[in-house]
């Protein structure tokens, strides 16, 4: 498209979305927009939280007087550790700190025990920091497992993530974990000493962050940009890493915050948060949370489509049906969206399928990806955070998506979007255009997906069947094309 005709595209369609969000209000009750102002029904398929039993995390941990962790006196912080998607934590408030200031944490770590799929996280937070992965953090972190094989035992690492959520860091091992020589460190009881260390200057001003497990050190550069981006951190101590899973046991003593030396001796009184007790937890991976809720998340009056979708092999979707369209037909949508959660290496898709093609899948998206599909893809990589970009996959297998596109953070802030697909563009191949407020990604189809064809029948969110965590995501005042009265 020449560069002057695009900006006419650009212009009348930016005018159009802000005539939609606020300028004529009586324009988003008209008739072709659905308000979801009552609960319409949508088809849920998959697994669902309405179904899962609730189950109890424990969570115990805290001052103890004992020394599992060898200190040099009796007096110690730890205990039991769960995963939850309920924040736990025990810490302290400390002058702020940046990632322009030099930041060290060391002590003597004993892991007793080991469940499957456990971690807990140690180091520097904010007063707000929540969530997987954990913004404004700089952490040391144990990810344990107990296998049948090789027992319990935790892979050590050194976190970080800025206060937007771009995550970045190294583990105590050569290589993968998956395949690396080095031994892990057994859930025995055993105390070793640990250090990270940040260093704003390191890495020629970049900023560079290094891990030592009994005297062994790894190193590693922070990623582009994530030193500028910045974090805060207020408080120190331990937090519980949030996502669904499993228990561990874990001690901590003779611990240097930026080289001074706290005191465990005695009961330190720091400020607990459900760190004591048991917590019912309804939702776990894969179990999706996929409601109308009267809510008004997404900006406009109460009522609006929400889901908490897991990234799993598993098909699941929370959609409406449509009238049958294909890749010769124009295709729009749009509406109001909030992404208000995330854990890291999560995602979904908004937008157009094929209900049929999607029950039938069970290969995984990283084997063969999705089939008759057009979509706003809401997925990045953890150094990223999240991209908002287009996706589109044919009848016979020809797919692409957007290698990046517009930044989109779980802030919760009310957002507008469309997807247009034009089938005359790219030379009459198709073309999708996908707008996050006035930012604006353009993918070309290829010609075999355009020979292949497609069809879609349902429109609404529906998964990425790759494991991986949690989004949550809301939309209101939608229309799509193919609505039904």
């Amino acid at each position: 498209m020449p560069p002057i005709q695009r900006f006419c595209v650009q212009a009348i369609s930016l005018c159009l979305a802000f005539v939609c969000l606020g300028m004529t209000s009586p324009a988003l009750a008209a008739p072709d927009v659905l308000s979801f102002d009552r609960d319409p029904g949508w088809e849920r398929y998959g697994k669902n939280a309405d179904d899962l039993p609730s189950r109890t995390m424990h969570q115990d941990f805290g001052w103890r007087p004992s020394n599992h962790a060898g200190g040099e006196s009796p007096g110690e912080i730890g205990g039991v550790i769960s995963r939850s998607l309920t924040r736990a934590c025990y810490w302290v408030e400390i002058p702020t700190q940046t990632l322009e200031t030099k930041l060290t944490l060391s002590g003597r770590v004993a892991n007793v025990h080991t469940d499957n799929n456990c971690a807990m996280q140690f180091g520097f937070f904010n007063k707000d920091s929540e969530g997987w992965r954990t913004p404004n953090s700089l952490v040391f972190r144990l990810s344990g497992e107990n296998k049948e094989r090789r027992g319990q035992y935790s892979w050590a690492l050194a976190d970080y993530c800025t206060q937007k959520w771009r995550a970045g860091g190294l583990g105590a091992f050569d290589g993968r974990y998956q395949t690396t020589d080095t031994p892990p460190i057994k859930s025995d009881g055993k105390p070793h000493d640990f250090m990270v260390a940040y260093d704003p200057m390191g890495a020629s001003g970049v900023g560079e962050i290094s891990i030592a497990i009994d005297g062994k050190e790894w190193k590693t550069e922070l990623l582009e940009r994530h030193k500028e981006e910045g974090a805060v951190f207020n408080r120190f101590g331990l937090m519980n890493i949030q996502v669904s899973g499993n228990s561990m046991e874990v001690y901590l003593d003779d611990i240097r915050m930026n080289g001074k030396l706290l005191d465990f001796s005695d009961d330190p009184h720091w400020e607990g948060i459900n760190n004591q007790g048991d917590i019912e937890e309804g939702v776990a991976r894969p179990w999706n949370v996929m409601d109308w809720e009267e809510t008004n998340r997404a900006g406009g009056d109460p009522g609006e489509m929400s889901v908490m979708m897991w990234r799993d092999e598993a098909p699941a979707y929370f959609a409406t049906p449509i009238s049958g369209l294909t890749l010769d037909d124009p295709i729009h949508a749009e509406g109001r969206l909030a992404f208000s959660g995330a854990g890291s290496d999560s995602g979904v898709y908004i937008g157009f399928f094929d209900s049929e093609t999607k029950r039938d899948k069970e290969t995984p998206d990283h084997v063969v990806r999705q089939s008759n599909i057009l979509a706003v893809m809401l997925e990045g990589p953890s150094r990223v955070g999240h991209y908002f970009r287009a996706a589109y996959g044919a009848s016979s297998g020809a797919n692409g998506h957007n290698d990046s596109g517009p930044i989109i953070q779980p802030d919760g802030e009310p957002r507008h979007w469309s997807l247009d697909y034009d089938p005359k563009a790219n030379d009459g191949v198709g073309s999708i255009t996908v707008r996050l407020d006035e930012e604006e990604v353009v993918l070309d189809l290829k010609p075999e997906a355009r020979k292949q064809g497609a069809t879609f029948d349902r429109f609404g969110f529906f998964n990425m069947q790759s494991g991986g965590h949690y989004v949550k995501v809301s939309i209101d005042d939608v229309r799509f094309s193919g609505m039904k009265d």
